[in-house]
This record gives structure tokens, C-alpha cells and sequence, in this order.
């Protein structure tokens, strides 16, 4: 049961972020995602370890975002006044959590894959950035934001496989 819960549940922060935000309902992303990350968080043996994986890809999202942000190839439906609107809003970084919370159940297959992990990466994060765009989400991303975009998730699908496997007793 729990291994659905976090697929189905990481389908849900990433709705109520991308249609939650495009649609001015921004507590949606809010409770689904404190809901969904309070469930991982109430599973794992290691809370410490799991704090931890959290905040690394959390980390790394941030820098990704904002990068693409600053660069002004990814321009966010952003609450954030001048001139901090150029950097990862607070929904994606719920939904940068919620995702790393969700690699266990989503991506163990994929653990002594790393190349096709990165293969996954170069092709899904521009569709969910694309994806997002449709739901009001983003109100640009310039061509050469989805390249870097799918470089970026084919590094960050490389990092969180060798993540998984350095805390595979830890996480769930």
C-alpha cells in the first residue's frame, strides 16, 4: 500500500502544484505536499538520513530553477516580488521535496540503470516542465531552457540513483 502512496501521491503534489499555482488556489500545493512528505517522513527508520536526501535534491532543484530563472529561460508564475521572481518559487521546491521522497518507490528499478536513468531524465523533465507550462505554471521556457532542462534532470537522475544506493538501508 505504501509503495502506491508514494506514486500516486507524488501525482498528486505534482497536480496540485502545477494546477494549484496556474489557477491561483495556492494552498492546494501546500497541504497536498505536507500530507504526502509527512507520510514519507512517518516511514522512514532513519529520520535523520531522510531529512538529509530531502534536502540535497531540494538543494540541488533550487539551484537548477533558479539557474534557468536568472538565465531568464524558465519564467515562473512567481509570487515573488522584484527581484526575487527570477528564483525557484516555493511550490517547486515543495514539489522538488516531494519528488525525492518519491525516488524509492519510483525509481528502484532504475538502480543499476544509471545510464537509462539519465536517458529518462534528458526525456521526462522537459515533458514535466511542458506539462506544467499547460497548467498555468510557468509563463515561459524558452527552447534552450528545455535542453538544459533535460541535461540537468539527466545529472540529477545520476545523483539520486547513487544517492539511493549510499542510504538503501535508510530509505523507503
Amino acid at each position: 500500500m505504501y509503495f502506491w502512496w508514494m506514486i500516486l501521491g507524488f501525482q498528486a503534489v505534482w497536480f496540485a502544484c502545477a494546477w494549484g499555482i496556474g489557477n491561483h488556489y495556492p494552498l492546494l500545493p501546500i497541504v497536498v505536499s505536507f500530507i504526502y512528505l509527512s507520510i514519507y517522513i512517518a516511514k522512514q527508520s532513519s529520520k535523520k538520513e531522510a531529512y538529509l536526501f530531502l534536502f540535497k535534491i531540494g538543494v540541488l532543484g533550487f539551484v537548477i530553477d533558479s539557474a534557468l530563472g536568472l538565465l531568464s529561460l524558465v519564467n515562473f508564475a512567481s509570487p515573488y516580488p522584484s527581484p526575487f521572481q527570477d528564483f525557484q518559487p516555493w511550490w517547486l521546491t515543495l514539489l522538488w521535496l516531494s519528488f525525492a521522497a518519491s525516488a524509492k518507490a519510483s525509481f528502484f528499478w532504475l538502480e543499476k540503470r544509471p545510464q537509462l536513468a539519465m536517458g529518462l531524465g534528458i526525456i521526462a523533465g522537459p515533458i514535466a516542465y511542458f506539462s506544467g507550462k499547460q497548467f498555468g505554471a510557468f509563463v515561459t521556457i524558452e527552447p534552450l531552457g528545455y535542453v538544459l532542462l533535460g541535461l540537468a534532470y539527466a545529472g540529477v537522475m545520476y545523483y539520486l540513483i547513487q544517492l539511493m544506493q549510499l542510504q538503501k538501508s535508510h530509505l523507503k
